[in-house]
């Protein structure tokens, strides 16, 4: 088990990916791959301290309009709203429908605070992925999931992440309880996803004792909090009073289960509640504390953030606990995250206890025990209906289908319309101050959905913005790191590969490209790189530190960066690999991170991971400089130039047969084939050592227009009639 602390460090240092989080912390959140990276054009002046102040001119808001049938309203224009603040109609300085995840979103968000947009565009950034894609968060709340809800959420959770989740899309699994560990952050890989729903088991559940009868923890907070115990049955010898309070009917159904007298019942009732409840409060703190560093970490990530809040439910004392200072923490850290929430009830179409036959009850003919059961399950939905409502979310409760309310809640939030005013006072500017009312005149029918407080998505908690941070000086330091990505920091691209190496065993590549700065000024600057390879449990199994010349680029479009490879060798597993890079002139850092999950290899063809690199367009492909290609970690090609893959296939023993080897090489876009070369058989003679066979292929990527690709490579033993297909992604601009 983790504890808070180590997750909310994990999930900061991960988020800064998109890439996070986790996000999320990927949160955490968490890690974030699809943040945007350009390179430096001009050193900015020294900061004289650590935290420097801004003050945004405008603030926004993030709404979503429904009609009554639940369908987003498109095509609203800003003359149809009217905004109020603290009260008082303010104008809407800025307006904008906002397609989430999308390329223009992060503009969008730059143009409502009054800020210029990027000087450079998502073309000439050669560390960037061109499409960022959502970011959407599971917040499983296992401290509150019965055994049984918990294998309906991880089924649910695996359906997502078979059927919904898209291709760009970056998602974290994060838990209240912290056991779902160093995977906790947020990611595009699939593997890791599906690793962390692995992860998730029962916990122990807080707030019973198990002893009987049963009270629950609502029940306990009636008669602790609330005072149902005003009455009380009599002690030995006298006569009962009747029943009157919910503490008078468990202290009788204490002594007929147990066998005791009303004095020790009395007793044991009063030290079994009190304890129920300092338990049940510890497991909502302990949740809502997670919850509220989970919205840190999703501060660090881009665009607006959906996280789905998965529970059973639980009991917020808001008279004798600070849980209300809790939601309202979380609440106000989701604004400044520009994160909505969705609460899934995990107990689908659930009823109060006393209408659950799974639930042992005495018999209770005074009728006060239904009375006081009755809206238990609305009661202990009351902190997820918060935290949904002042985030501009929703709750989906009473519904065996989790996966409807979540494929419901992709389309709902996919859109949304940005307005921004201008505060006028310091105390307006805070995130969590001024109250606001947003109408549609003329459609009362129409529901407007807007969270508490405004969209502050500065990436910053309360007007702050971060310097760079110091740059470790061990794997050890770098797993603590908190990464936080500016808008200045040192381009750096990462790509994992994987092959067999001799003698068995398989070894682990991490190639990294390390961007210099777009200057007029000739000359070389000097690169750090600072390297670790932690397993799925967050150890450290390989790092290295390296120096490196730095050129400089005289235009963005044509970016200059310096080569660095490290070789590992590693069992077969989930592996992360995280990389922080400094500009020794600047000081600027750079900070890059992926997940590679190493096969094992079993009998039948397989592939190695396919390797790329990038022939300039000036080079001879007969000459010297032609055979010196490195490993384009970005994967991003001009259109003047050629792209050279090399793979290794295994897997081909044919004792005294001829191998029969065919080759075949697809580009994709999308799902569909845009070019494919004819099946090409490799000569028998040449093979030499079958166990690895080295292909490589160059080709020119002047025919593909600008945009992503998948390049395919497939191999056919027509002699045994099996196949084996290895993909990589690549961008052409």
């Amino acid at each position: 088990m983790y504890p808070a602390s180590l997750f909310a460090n994990r999930l900061r240092w991960l988020s800064s990916v998109v890439v996070v989080i986790w996000a999320a912390l990927g949160f955490c959140l968490l890690v974030a791959q699809a943040q945007e990276k350009k390179p430096t054009q001009n050193q900015p002046p020294p900061e004289t301290d650590d935290v420097v102040r801004v003050k945004t001119e405008l603030v926004q808001t993030d709404v979503m309009v429904f009609d009554k049938k639940g369908r987003f309203v498109e095509g609203l224009q800003r003359d149809q709203f009217e905004l109020y603040v603290d009260g008082k109609q303010k104008p809407i300085s800025f307006f904008e429908s906002v397609i989430t995840g999308s390329r223009s979103e992060r503009d969008s968000l730059n143009k409502a605070r009054g800020n210029a947009s990027p000087a450079s565009s998502e073309a000439s950034s050669p560390a960037m992925d061109q499409v960022p894609g959502r970011t959407v968060m599971f917040f499983v709340d296992d401290i509150h999931l019965a055994p049984t809800n918990l294998l309906r959420t991880r089924k649910s959770l695996l359906y997502f992440i078979d059927n919904l989740m898209g291709e760009n899309d970056h998602v974290a699994i994060t838990s209240a309880s912290g056991q779902i560990g160093f995977l906790q952050q947020v990611t595009g890989n699939k593997a890791v996803l599906r690793a962390a729903v692995e992860r998730l088991s029962a916990v122990p559940p807080r707030g019973r004792d198990f002893q009987q009868p049963p009270i629950s923890e609502y029940q306990a907070y009636l008669i602790v909090e609330q005072k149902d115990r005003v009455g009380g049955i009599g002690p030995v010898g006298d006569t009962k009073r009747p029943i009157a309070t919910l503490f008078d009917y468990f202290v009788d159904q204490t002594m007929k289960a147990n066998n005791l007298p009303s004095a020790i019942a009395t007793q044991l009732v009063e030290q079994r509640t009190r304890m129920i409840v300092q338990q049940s409060d510890a497991g909502v703190k302990m949740a809502l504390i997670t919850l509220i560093e989970l919205m840190r970490s999703a501060a660090k990530l881009p665009g607006r953030k959906l996280v789905f809040f998965i529970s059973d439910g639980f009991v917020s004392n808001f008279s004798g606990s600070d849980v209300t200072t809790q939601l309202r923490t979380a609440i106000d850290k989701a604004a400044i995250a520009g994160v909505v929430i969705y609460s899934i009830d995990a107990r689908g179409l659930g009823v109060d206890s006393y209408l659950d036959a799974s639930n042992p009850g005495g018999f209770d003919p005074s009728g006060v025990f239904m009375s006081r059961a009755t809206g238990e399950l609305a009661f202990t939905q009351e902190g997820m209906n918060a935290l949904a409502s002042d985030t501009g979310g929703r709750t989906l409760f009473n519904s065996n289908s989790m996966t409807d309310g979540m494929e419901k809640a992709l389309d709902e939030t996919s859109r949304y319309y940005l307005l921004a005013w201008r505060p006028e006072t310091d105390s307006q500017r805070a995130a969590n101050s001024p109250k606001i009312k947003i109408q549609i005149p003329g459609h009362p029918d129409w529901k407007v959905h807007f969270r508490r407080g405004y969209f502050n998505q500065r990436g910053d908690e309360g007007g702050t913005k971060r310097a760079p941070t110091t740059m470790p000086t061990s794997a050890e330091a770098l797993a603590a790191t908190d990464n936080s990505i500016t808008d200045e920091e040192v381009p750096t691209s990462l790509f994992l590969g994987h092959k067999q190496i001799r003698g068995g065993g398989m070894q682990l590549t991490a190639a990294i490209q390390v961007f210099g700065p777009v200057s007029s000024e000739s000359g070389k600057d000097s690169a750090d790189v600072l390297g670790a390879v932690f397993d799925s449990r967050g150890k450290a199994v390989g790092s290295f530190k390296q120096k490196t010349n730095l050129p400089r680029a005289t235009t963005a479009e044509q970016p200059a960066f310096a080569n660095v490879n490290y070789e590992v060798k590693v069992a077969p597993g989930l592996y992360q690999v995280s990389i922080v890079t400094r500009n020794n002139r600047t000081q600027r850092l750079g900070h890059a991170m992926d997940w590679i999950e190493i096969p094992q290899l079993k009998p039948g063809l397989s592939f190695s991971s396919v390797y790329l690199g990038e022939v300039p367009a000036m080079t001879d492909p007969n000459g010297a400089n032609a055979s010196q290609v490195g490993i384009n970690a970005s994967r991003r090609f001009a259109r003047t130039s050629r792209l050279r893959f090399t793979s290794y296939l295994y897997g081909v023993t044919h004792g005294t047969m001829t191998p029969d080897i065919g080759m075949k090489i697809e580009i994709l876009r999308g799902n569909q084939v845009v070019s494919a070369l004819p099946e090409r058989k490799l000569a028998a003679s040449k093979l030499g050592d079958l166990s690895s066979i080295p292909y490589s292929g160059e080709f020119a990527v002047s025919s593909l227009t600008p945009g992503r690709y998948v390049l395919q490579v497939t191999a056919f033993d027509h002699a045994t009639n099996t196949s084996a297909s290895q993909q990589v992604k690549f961008t052409v601009y």
